[in-house]
């Protein structure tokens, strides 16, 4: 912890003592001896590289990270039904939070606790002189990366927050709330440095596709030009993605064993499982996956029965991404992409999962609504469309006239990456959708819904922030 956080608390104590007269004097306070100062942090690689690491974990660590993201949006969204009756949870599925509730909170601190750590790495590194030019170079690079995207998930969940760039609590104590579209260009300056200076492989992270390199900046570049409409730039930084060559779509016959596992061919950027290094098993599958199949009482999540009535019944992503259950007459649909839900059962079939945050069906699916988008390669949008669809063994779309095939992505879309992060979410706010699509089947749901509330305890601490229309 820095010497000012301690002036400033200090400050306060002596600015209430003084019932408002003024701060008069700062008293130095010297940091803990249990606490180390920036410069120490980052006077050598090694300490650097420890930094790094712990930027990582905290991200992969979070419960937001690493099963809330998807959870909570998939329940948000048209994709899942919660079958119990946890309250917050409920919440979710209806679309029925309020100033109250107690899910944002955790969400808010843990993308800003990430943000904390990659803005002392790279105002660190940017003052350090023992960490050497290679990794000042490597690490900022990381470290805006995971900026730009904690700050994307941010303004699709709150929209507009706080962009806090430094550690200095002086400075970010009371910063004010700033536009979504401000925000957005940090997010795509920072993705931009990230693209120039990282490599172009994986070798910072020995050949593991946890770490970041030039083309996971890339491809998380290509989504964020989709959010903010600039379709040729999201066309040209798929199409690098594509042309890298580091990539493939895993073929028809493994698909449902092959993909969401360790440094899958066509996984882009990945978590390692959260709290052991060792396990080999992900979150997700614990969360959604039932100890037993036998009892209706032990469903907790179930896909929305008319969302899985939009697939064929040969479609590869029904038969191996969910897993189908019949009891008392009734079907009950999970979320099965990642297939083990304990440590045990991943070690008996000798397979470790990674939560894979960006894959290369979504680039693919980002370039083919651009191109529909722009009208100038229809063929190009299709052929991409087309790529997904025969993976699945789906019915090829054939139609280039444009509103025609923009609902066909729009489709294929929903049907490749559900329950993945927050994509269908973020997808029905992005096209101005979710108000007609929710409002028909969620009693709950509300314009405001589209946006959680501040944290009551966010706006307590800082007097300049406001709350959400609405809440």
């Amino acid at each position: 912890m820095l010497k000012s956080k301690y002036n400033i608390i200090i400050c306060s104590l002596v600015f209430i003592a003084m019932a408002g007269a003024g701060c008069k004097k700062i008293i130095d306070i010297d940091a803990p001896l249990n606490q180390v100062t920036t410069d120490l942090v980052f006077a050598s690689d090694k300490l650097a590289t420890s930094a790094r690491s712990g930027l990582f974990s905290s991200l992969s660590q979070t419960t937001t990270q690493s099963t809330n993201l998807t959870v909570y949006s998939s329940l948000q969204a048209d994709d899942l039904l919660y079958l119990s009756t946890v309250g917050g949870l409920q919440e979710y599925n209806n679309n029925s939070y309020n100033a109250l509730s107690t899910g944002q909170a955790s969400i808010f601190s843990e993308w800003y606790a990430v943000i904390y750590r990659a803005n002392a790495i790279i105002n660190g590194l940017e003052s350090s002189t023992g960490a050497s030019d290679a990794i000042k170079k490597q690490y900022i690079a990381e470290a805006k990366f995971v900026r730009a995207y904690c700050y994307f998930n941010l303004v699709n969940t709150f929209g507009d927050v706080p962009l806090v760039l430094v550690t200095d609590p002086t400075i970010t104590a009371f910063q004010p709330r700033e536009a979504t579209a401000n925000i957005y260009t940090k997010i795509i300056a920072d993705l931009s440095d990230a693209k120039a200076n990282l490599l172009s492989d994986y070798s910072a992270t020995a050949g593991d596709r946890l770490g970041v390199n030039k083309f996971v900046a890339t491809a998380l570049l290509a989504r964020v030009y989709l959010f903010t409409g600039n379709y040729a730039a999201a066309e040209t930084n798929a199409s690098e993605v594509i042309a890298s060559g580091l990539y493939t779509l895993i073929p028809r016959a493994t698909m449902g064993t092959g993909l969401f596992i360790k440094n899958s061919a066509e996984s882009i950027w990945q978590m390692s499982p959260p709290v052991v290094a060792t396990n080999q098993y992900t979150n997700e599958a614990a969360t959604f996956i039932p100890s037993t199949t036998t009892a209706v009482t032990s469903f907790v999540y179930r896909i929305d029965p008319r969302f899985t009535a939009l697939f064929e019944t040969t479609d590869l992503r029904r038969i191996n991404w969910m897993n189908h259950t019949t009891l008392s007459g009734a079907v009950y649909t999970l979320p099965f992409k990642y297939k083990y839900r304990t440590q045990a059962l991943a070690v008996t079939a000798g397979v470790t999962e990674f939560q894979t945050v960006i894959r290369l069906a979504e680039v693919y699916l980002i370039r083919a609504e651009v191109r529909a988008r722009i009208g100038t390669n229809l063929t190009g949008a299709l052929s991409d469309l087309n790529a997904i669809q025969t993976r699945a063994a789906a019915t090829l779309s054939t139609i280039t006239v444009p509103a025609t095939l923009l609902s066909d992505i729009a489709l294929e879309n929903r049907k490749e990456l559900f329950c993945e992060q927050a994509f269908r979410w973020f997808n029905l706010k992005r096209t101005g959708e979710a108000d007609a699509v929710l409002s028909a089947i969620k009693a709950g749901y509300t314009p405001k819904s589209k946006l959680l509330p501040l944290p009551q305890a966010a706006l307590d601490a800082n007097y300049t922030l406001t709350q959400n229309p609405g809440y």
